[in-house]
């Protein structure tokens, strides 16, 4: 199978799966109403796969079928391809207005950077069994979810908690694991769960050391997801938790069998440990590019609120809205610097290197991840800056009514009448206000802000790898140069 359609997708979630909810055990996702929204949002991203005016641009021939399949597994080597990876993630983030984080988009390039990070790491037989899940998932165009961090049982250590993922058996047929992972964004709607690294693992913890997929359905696999943001409300009043609400999940694993053509790593802490830095920096790049369209969409709606009750014509939040264009235009600076600098990483690891280096004299010596860094803390920074603007912009107007108010024959003409803005009718600025509500102030709206700050998990144990880097080395040698005798 090819590129499913909207409708094949809905039907593939009919599995069988176990799924916990809001006290509830529900079997059949698709008939499960507050997820009918997200559900539908991710069938209408299949289908654009199929319209002629997207299908250049979401879908390229498979390298072992030539069939179409989604661009978003394009293992991009040469400028063009970088180019066309980056547009693909650009309009399918656009189309979701960059409100999905974990779309399958992530764990596309995310197993394609695993794969090839273990080719380079000379880890052979689990790059090829992780090509073969990059394959899986692209040939069938599948829905990927993750597990990457451990149960909070204690956050005072790094160490590997007892409860998380492990080895409890090996069979002929597989590896048996037990334990929990978390947090896995997409669960309730996914088709395939990557459980892997995120943070190193130590000597003495080989039974954690463990990378592999294993569909939604696998017996034994319990999904433990939040309850939804969307409880039925009219998409007038909830225009984003009615569509984009992705769902999180604490994933359970009693006894499952993971096949050896699904283990990717078992117990190597080399390549389960260089995963994480030797890779070309799809991932990055990916998030990088959905996070822009986030930021540009957050501005646009302080722009659009700003307007709607004049305040668009204060000095104040002209200076705020402006900064927050400002930082849209450094964010596609990072876009395009993480397509260059994935381009220049591909070339590194095809000639046989795991990272690039300047020359130290035209260019600094160390060079970072610039897409890794700007989700490690430009965004978190510029996406909480326009959410705290849009809600100066909006103010207490955010506290409306709903749109069967505005239905009402008693109520609906007096709100036509004084509930106006400039050169804006009254339903278009209740909508506005609405739209507001729902990103700031619901359910939906504290969730982005969580997920924003924490996209990438700790910031503090994200800036102390940062500081390991060899760029401060760099950065301090600078000083003892112009103090040199």
């Amino acid at each position: 199978m090819a590129i499913k359609t909207g409708k094949q997708y809905i039907d593939s979630l009919r599995d069988g799966r176990r799924l916990h909810i809001d006290g509830k055990v529900v079997s059949d996702v698709i008939a499960y109403k507050p997820l009918q929204g997200v559900i539908g949002t991710i069938a209408s991203l299949h289908d654009d796969q199929h319209d002629p005016a997207y299908r250049e641009v979401l879908t390229y021939s498979s390298p072992t079928t030539g069939e179409p399949v989604s661009t978003t597994y394009l293992e991009a080597r040469t400028e063009q391809e970088f180019k066309a990876l980056a547009g693909c993630f650009h309009l399918r983030a656009k189309r979701t207005f960059g409100l999905m984080g974990r779309l399958t988009d992530f764990m596309s390039a995310f197993l394609v950077d695993h794969a090839v990070a273990l080719r380079a790491l000379g880890k052979t037989e689990a790059a090829a069994r992780a090509q073969g899940m990059v394959e899986h998932c692209r040939e069938n165009d599948l829905q990927v979810t993750h597990a990457l961090i451990d149960p909070q049982t204690d956050r005072s250590t790094l160490d590997a908690p007892s409860q998380a993922v492990q080895v409890v058996e090996r069979r002929a047929d597989g590896v048996v694991v037990s334990g929990c992972r978390m947090l896995s964004t997409l669960a309730p709607v996914a088709n395939e769960c990557y459980v892997g690294p995120y943070y190193p693992r130590q000597p003495g913890e080989e039974k954690f050391v463990l990378a592999f997929v294993v569909p939604m359905n696998a017996p034994g696999l319990s999904i433990l997801a939040r309850e939804s943001f969307h409880r039925g409300e009219d998409a007038f009043d909830r225009p984003l938790s009615s569509r984009f609400d992705e769902g999180d999940a604490i994933l359970m694993f009693d006894k499952v069998l993971v096949p050896h053509e699904r283990m990717i790593v078992d117990g190597d802490l080399e390549a389960y440990n260089g995963m994480l830095s030797a890779r070309p920096g799809y991932t990055p790049l990916q998030a990088t590019i959905r996070s822009t369209m986030k930021l540009r969409f957050l501005a646009g709606m302080a722009t659009a609120i700003a307007r709607a009750n004049g305040r668009d014509k204060l000095p104040r939040f002209q200076a705020a809205i402006g900064e927050l264009i400002a930082l849209v235009s450094v964010a596609e600076g990072i876009r395009a610097g993480a397509i260059a600098e994935g381009l220049r990483r591909a070339e590194a690891f095809a000639a046989g290197e795991l990272k690039i280096e300047g020359d130290g004299i035209s260019e600094p010596k160390a060079i970072g991840v610039c897409g890794g860094a700007a989700i490690n803390f430009f965004f978190p920074y510029a996406n909480t800056k326009a959410a705290d603007v849009l809600r100066l912009a909006a103010g207490s107007g955010v506290l409306a009514m709903t749109g069967a108010d505005y239905a009402n024959p008693e109520v609906g003409p007096l709100m036509d009448k004084w509930l106006v803005g400039p050169g804006i009718d009254a339903k278009r600025r209740l909508q506005l206000m609405k739209l507001a509500w729902d990103m700031t102030g619901s359910e939906f709206g504290s969730r982005a802000g969580l997920y924003e700050r924490l996209y990438s998990g700790d910031p503090e144990i994200n800036a102390q790898r940062w500081f390991r880097s060899a760029i401060t080395r760099e950065c301090e040698q600078l000083v003892h140069e112009l103090l040199k005798p």
